[in-house]
């Protein structure tokens, strides 16, 4: 059985600019599995972000191949929350579905279903501006999955975090993408936060980006982020990616 959920080729991604075309992006080629958790990571500025708006349809000036599975939906969590402060909790978290006129009684409820399962049910008719970020950061990934996507994009989620709030909502947001089956690809500048969360992780080249090297991370008794610190062979990946991006500095 074919699991790839998502197959690039030779995707390539070029500039114009002052002196001239500036490559950006230089035959990326990925296939992406049903059910994992796949981050890219590299040198600031490599263009991470960039292909990921790429495979997300926010691009469409590219050259390649992008294809996904017959079926497959995706969605997309900007590094912003991009909640609305004067809304309620759940009026942000159905705010997809009434944009895609997909809001029914059905999936009204299993939002509300989410909201109550990860720790939101006291908030539900709570303006969003008297949350914490961590809760935030839920509300906005429960809007991303509301319409029940295969895959989503996470763009650095948890970069407006301080530290004790990135590890608390890392476990969070982890706990209910696996919970609820869902593919993910994330962009991460975090080497710490790229280990404990993924299954393969993607390290970038600087401009014109290619792929470097592809990690399978395989961890002792792996599970949820914060505990998967604590694995024996943490420090091991931390280090082959930390020396990776360091190289291309």
């Amino acid at each position: 059985m074919n699991n790839i959920i998502l197959s690039v080729r030779n995707l390539c991604k070029s500039y114009n600019s002052l002196d001239g075309e500036v490559e950006a992006v230089s035959n990326f080629s990925l296939d992406i599995y049903r059910g994992e958790f796949l981050s890219i990571i590299g040198p600031s500025g490599c263009g991470k972000s960039t292909i990921l708006n790429i495979l997300a349809g926010l691009e469409n000036d590219y050259s390649g191949s992008i294809n996904f599975a017959h079926g497959v939906s995706s969605s997309y969590m900007t590094q912003d929350d991009g909640l609305f402060p004067w809304l309620s909790v759940y009026d942000n978290a159905v705010l997809g579905l009434k944009v895609r006129k997909k809001l029914t009684k059905e999936s009204s409820l299993y939002v509300k279903n989410l909201l109550c399962k990860y720790g939101l049910k006291d908030f539900i008719n709570t303006k969003v501006s008297n949350l914490s970020g961590g809760q935030k950061q839920r509300v906005a990934l429960i809007r991303t999955i509301a319409t029940k996507p295969d895959l989503i994009f996470l763009d650095e989620p948890f970069s407006a975090l301080d530290y004790q709030s990135r590890l608390k909502v890392s476990d969070d947001i982890y706990n209910i993408i696996k919970s609820e089956g869902i593919t993910v690809i994330m962009v991460s500048h975090d080497v710490g936060e790229t280990v404990s969360m993924s299954d393969r992780a993607l390290v970038l080249t600087n401009r014109p980006t290619r792929i470097k090297n592809i990690y399978d991370i395989k961890l002792t008794d792996k599970s949820t982020p914060i505990h998967n610190r604590t694995a024996k062979e943490f420090t091991h990946y931390y280090e082959l990616l930390w020396r990776d991006i360091d190289g291309d500095k």
